[in-house]
């Protein structure tokens, strides 16, 4: 034990007197604060024969590990360091490479050190440095390289680099031992000062060792360590009892992944979900679906499509969901059928209707669904994929989602929609599980800001602006805004599809991207007066909508798609015509600003929203009861089971 001449007087003399009592507790005392690398380079010189291990105090090991670590360190004489796997270890991290993560659920680090040591005994990779979080230093390459460099590096950041770099010029080599894991919490030692060592490490590591970033880099490229990872991903994988479901999606991301993400968590405690898309070159990306999760695998399709599913079927797939078809070819839609299960289709847009998706002409505005004849001359100017007819693209997906065992969309709107265009599907409103139906009775408008007679009416937009989102209608109508020097200012908060303009010359502030997780709380500190929705085709539901009910705030929605439904009868709501051109807009922000935000006066509830063909009251249908229908009996399926107690059984019996 080293005290780096710690003020706390009381710690001291605790020490000291801890000393006297342990003869194998060795209290080493600096007259002087070395700092981080001059106290660990002082606990490195107390021995000339011994070996180093550097440990963190934000660590947690378990098992063998040790034992392991050495035995990596001479299974060649070259070998000077030695990392293990971790959550935290940057490019040692697992699941997710070059990220933080927690523990998979169900493990804790000593079930899942075993494992790492049963999946890939005795494999270690090179690697261009150790991390200093936990790093085994063999005694003759210390010796040979030297301490290290606490001039440059005495507050930590970079010393380990700085010396994993001198250790490779003077001919030793740096090592990932594949088969340990220790657990890392991270970012504890330095608490908040840890970016700014970073920097300045940073800068001396390059002019000490210009090549060492593109050797960090070349190997971030290469990923050496990717194998083992998926090796690992698979075990726990084939360890985890629960059965497996495939959802299958484009790689746009959008609500789609969003509604795949949360369906997976609302029901991991029943099925375990992996999800499939299409990527470029006929490549195939299949992901486990969950929080923290970093397990993918590609597959060639037009080479690779039996081993796909094969693969598939050797995990037990037992369920199809199809989330969206676009980019699917025809045989990747027929992938339920070459795994002999049942599948279920979501529709979050009209791609199986409109090979437009959103049901929108030329302008990028809502084509009003006139007929086969507009859609056939819509057709002829935008054609398909596959440059086929509309009458044959709609039978070729009426046939599909016939064959569906349910066809499920995530409102009444959408619901009498598909119907007009499906109806020996059956489509079913079923609602998305972002806001529960125990969310939505206590649902709740803040009380809104009222504003002063000179303050400016705080229209906030909200989300990626595509053409059919109205980008155009909000940039006109906030450049007429400030044309007219009228006291309304916009706020973007996501991106538009094309640059807009911004103040002076228009009255808007585009305030970037986004996380969905975040969106709610962003809402509520930008304090709008009002959010407005001009979208321009029938939206299926909206993500962003809900953001909105849950952040209490004041809404503008137009009079199409899944909008007028889920804000009916709600105060402080306006459903609005979607053809309104910006000056319309304009006058109606102005109007509603005199009449209620500077007076407080609450205007009338929005109106009630009856779907032509649905019931007000659809029946109840539920997620974790009707749709895991498909599960075999013989699999856990209840809420009570214990995931992590059966995993860890498991993993000790599977092997890849």
């Amino acid at each position: 034990m080293i005290n780096d001449a710690s003020p706390d007087a009381a710690l001291s003399q605790w020490l000291r007197d801890e000393s006297t009592k342990h003869p194998s507790f060795i209290l080493l005392e600096n007259e002087d604060n070395l700092g981080f690398v001059g106290t660990v380079n002082r606990g490195m010189a107390q021995s000339s024969a011994n070996d180093v291990l550097l440990l963190n105090s934000d660590t947690e090991v378990a098992n063998q590990w040790l034992d392991r670590l050495r035995a990596a360190a001479y299974r060649s004489a070259d070998v000077g360091t030695v990392t293990p796997f971790s959550n935290n270890a940057t490019i040692c991290s697992y699941p997710r490479f070059c990220q933080e993560n927690s523990l998979p659920p169900g493990y804790d680090t000593a079930a899942l050190d075993d494992l790492f040591a049963q999946t890939h005994p005795g494999a270690s990779i090179d690697i261009p440095t150790g991390v200093g979080f936990c790093m085994y230093i063999r005694r003759d390459c210390l010796q040979q390289v030297g301490l290290f460099d606490a001039e440059s590096f005495g507050k930590g950041y970079g010393e380990e680099n700085d010396f994993c770099q001198r250790a490779i010029k003077a001919g030793w080599r740096n090592v990932h031992a594949l088969d340990t894991f220790v657990l890392h919490t991270g970012s504890v030692s330095f608490g908040t000062t840890k970016a700014p060592l970073e920097i300045e490490g940073a800068k001396k590591l390059r002019a000490l060792h210009p090549t060492y970033e593109a050797q960090v880099h070349e190997f971030i490229q290469a990923d050496p360590a990717r194998p083992y990872r998926e090796a690992m991903d698979m075990q726990r994988l084939r360890a985890n009892p629960l059965p497996r479901m495939l959802a299958v999606t484009h790689s746009l991301g959008g609500g789609t992944l969003r509604h795949i993400e949360e369906l997976a968590a609302h029901l991991k405690d029943h099925v375990t979900t992996l999800s499939m898309m299409p990527m470029a070159n006929h490549d195939v990306l299949i992901q486990w679906v969950a929080e923290g999760e970093g397990m993918q695998r590609t597959f060639n399709w037009l080479q690779e499509s039996h081993q796909m599913v094969d693969w598939l079927r050797q995990l037990g797939i037992v369920h199809v969901h199809y989330h969206h078809l676009l980019g699917i070819s025809l045989t990747m839609m027929r992938i339920h059928k070459d795994l002999g299960v049942s599948y279920d289709f979501t529709a979050h847009d009209y791609y199986t209707a409109c090979p437009q998706v959103s049901l929108t002409d030329e302008q990028a505005a809502y084509c009003g669904e006139r007929g086969i004849d507009q859609c056939k001359t819509c057709v002829s100017k935008r054609p398909t994929p596959r440059h086929e007819g509309i009458e044959d693209w709609r039978l070729r997906h009426s046939i599909f989602l016939t064959e569906a065992r349910n066809v499920l969309a995530p409102s009444q709107d959408a619901t009498a929609r598909l119907m007009r265009y499906f109806p020996y599907a059956h489509p079913r409103h079923v609602r998305h599980t972002d806001i529960t139906p125990e969310q939505d009775k206590t649902l709740h408008v803040l009380e809104p800001y009222t504003i002063s007679k000179q303050a400016n009416l705080r229209v906030l937009i909200v989300g990626a602006l595509a053409r059919n989102k109205r980008g155009e209608t909000l940039d006109a109508t906030a450049i007429a805004a400030a044309q007219a020097q009228a006291p309304i200012e916009f706020h973007l908060v996501g991106y538009p599809h094309k640059q807009l303009k911004t103040q002076p010359e228009s009255s808007l502030t585009i305030h970037g991207a986004y996380k969905d997780k975040d969106l709610v709380q962003i809402i509520r500190r930008l304090k709008p007066n009002l959010v407005w929705f001009p979208a321009q085709w029938p939206e299926t539901y909206s993500y962003t909508l809900s953001a909105c009910l849950l952040a209490g705030v004041p809404i503008v929605v137009p009079d199409l798609g899944a909008f007028p439904e889920r804000v009916s009868h709600r105060p402080w709501t306006w459903v609005r015509p979607w053809r309104a051109s910006a000056e319309q807009w304009l006058a109606f922000f102005m109007e509603i600003r005199e009449k209620h935000f500077i007076t407080g006066d609450a205007p009338a509830v929005a109106p009630g929203a009856v779907v032509d063909g649905m019931s007000a009251d659809p029946v109840p249908w539920s997620y974790t009861k009707d749709y895991l229908s498909f599960l075999p009996q013989s699999l856990p399926t209840s809420e009570n089971s214990a995931p992590a107690e059966v995993a860890q059984a498991a993993a000790a019996r599977v092997s890849i």
